[in-house]
Formats: C-alpha cells, structure tokens, sequence
C-alpha cells in the first residue's frame, strides 16, 4: 500500500513538474512571439492620462513593444470599432470599454477568447464565462449628499427611505441612466421596480453625466446624488468639498471588461497586455489612478469602497433590450 501512495505521489509530482514546464515554455513563447511583434494598440474608453499610465506600464516591463492607445467615450470608441470592421480593417488589439458595449463586441463576434493566467484573481460577475473579457475596475453607483445639507440623522440607509418627504425635489440623477436602471428594475422585479422608479420619480431631477451630479451636490444645488459613483465623492473630500456617500444595497456596478480583438493584428502582443492589465502590477496603476480596481488581492486605497456592497451587475437581459429598458426610464422619469 505504501509503494503504491509513494508511486502515486511520484506520479503527481512529474505531472506537476510537467505542467509547469509547458506553461512556462508557452509563457515564453508567447512573449518572444509578442516582442516580435514589435507593436500594439489599445483602444481605451477612459480618460488620456490612464491610457498612457497603463501602456508606459506595459513598455517598461516589455521595451521591445510600442504600445500606443486610442481613447474616447465608450459609445464613440463603439462607433470607430464597428465602422473599421465593416471596412475590413483591423487596426485594434486590445480594447477597454463599459458593460452594455463589451456585451455587443462579444456577441458580434469580435472578441477573442483568451483565459489569461491572471484571471484567476477575478471573482465572478467580474470575468466572461468564456474567457472573452475580464473587467479591469468597476465603478459603483452610491448616493452621494452634501454633508451641511444633510444630518447625519438623515442619511438614508435604503431605496425607500428616498421616497420620504424631506428628499422631494433634493435628488439629482443622471439624465440617462439606463444601464443603472434596468440593473435596479430586475434586482427588485419588474412590477415592483417600476412602481419604486416611478415614485423615485417624483422626488429627483434629472442632469447630464455622474461627475457634474457630484459637482452640483458639492455646490449644494442638490442635497443628494442616486447614480454617481463612490470614488468621485471620495476624491472630491480632500478638496474640502461639503460631500460624503453611502451605499444602498443592492450596488449598481459598472464593470469595464477588457478584451483581445478575434481579429487583433498584434495577437500575442495583446496577451501580453492584458496579462500585464490584470496582473497585480497592473492593477496598482489602476488603483494610482482613483479607480476601484477588480483584481481580489488589489483592494482600493479607501477600504470603505468595498466594504458591505452587494454589487448588481448589468444582466444579459438588460444588455439585450436596451433600447427598452431606455424608453421606459425615459417614459417614467419624463425625459421624452
């Protein structure tokens, strides 16, 4: 019996030993194969200062790659992706975008699947089954409110507590929050959403984009903000800004999936890069950057970013019909 345990064992540790080795030939592989390369181009849905603080990343450790970026919003790089792959031409290797557009590159094909090592460190909700695309930070939705407007008595602590008296006409919220919505809708159940978003409805103001939401609750226009993000109230506070924010569960989370074009003309290049993106390394540029990264063991600078949060993502079903899920925010909260 105890022949046969040591042969076991014996057994195991050459498959091990074999295992490694593979993975670490192909690992090479891949590198050499990416260096030879010589090029690779990102196609980034944030801003131009983080586009170039993660690829001058990514040169330092592989020299031999120019690494260059592309940004804009995630609705114009959508636009420049679709009009170059209907031209035939494949310009793109790596692309960073939000949920509702990462959903519609995989479906028309146009991510690559590619189970990068590094994925491992990503919880689900976080990562495509298939490996199509892996989420490099996630903003999430909290209320945000203006600290000499509001006692702390007040603070609400659920959805509910907004539909209070105190808060009508005090909420600001941002003009086309679709994605948000339809996320809420179907965490509570259709019927019951729609009667919460309606009454929501007659306490809040509409205005366009998270960040100036955040701004007008600082500058006390609204006592509180429903759909602008955490992290943007947490670095307005150093400024001095009369903010502060809580979460209220469930925690819209807007992921930014991160993928290789099936049609990349740097492929290896492009694993490189998103190796290097989720990679603890990467993901502390990410976190440098104010942003909550997504890899498990790169927890944001403020630890209360991820405290007590039950994250909703975006469900197929929303990403599917969003044009519907836009009329009826559109329908409810009257902005047609």
């Amino acid at each position: 019996m105890k022949k046969m345990q040591i042969l076991t064992i014996f057994v195991l540790m050459l498959c091990v030993e074999f295992w490694i080795a593979t993975f670490a030939a192909s690992a090479q592989t891949v590198k050499e194969k990416g260096e030879a390369e010589g090029k690779l181009m990102f196609y980034a849905a944030f801003n131009a200062r983080d586009s170039k603080t993660l690829t001058d990343g990514f040169k330092q450790l592989y020299p031999k790659i120019d690494a260059v970026f592309y940004r804009t919003t995630d609705a114009a790089l959508m636009e420049r992706v679709l009009t170059e792959n209907r031209a035939g031409k494949n310009l793109w290797d790596v692309v960073m975008t939000t949920s509702f557009y990462g959903h519609n590159l995989k479906k028309r094909g146009l991510l690559a699947n590619y189970d990068s090592p590094e994925r491992k460190y990503f919880r689900e909700g976080y990562k495509d089954s298939q490996g199509a695309w892996t989420s490099l930070y996630t903003n999430y939705a909290a209320f945000g409110y203006n600290t000499s407007a509001v006692s702390k008595g007040s603070v609400p602590k659920s959805y509910a507590d907004l539909l209070k008296p105190e808060w009508k006409g005090h909420i600001g919220m941002d003009s086309k929050a679709y994605e948000w919505f339809g996320t809420m809708i179907n965490a509570m159940g259709e019927e019951k959403g729609l009667a919460y978003m309606r009454e929501l409805a007659k306490q809040a103001q509409l205005r366009g984009g998270r960040t100036l939401l955040a701004q007008l609750v600082a500058a006390g226009e609204f006592k509180g903000a429903l759909t602008a993000y955490s992290q943007t109230f947490e670095t307005m506070k150093p400024t001095g800004a009369p903010v502060d924010w809580v979460y209220l569960n469930p925690v819209f989370a807007n992921i930014h999936p991160m993928g290789v074009s099936s049609k990349a003309p740097h492929p290896n290049a492009a694993r490189l890069f998103i190796d290097f993106a989720l990679s603890k390394r990467g993901q502390e540029l990410v976190r440098g950057m104010n942003r909550i990264p997504d890899r498990i063991d790169t927890p944001p600078e403020q630890a209360r970013l991820m405290e007590s949060i039950k994250p909703a993502f975006a469900p197929t079903e929303v990403l599917e019909d969003f044009q519907r899920y836009g009329k009826m925010f559109d329908e409810v909260f009257g902005t047609r």
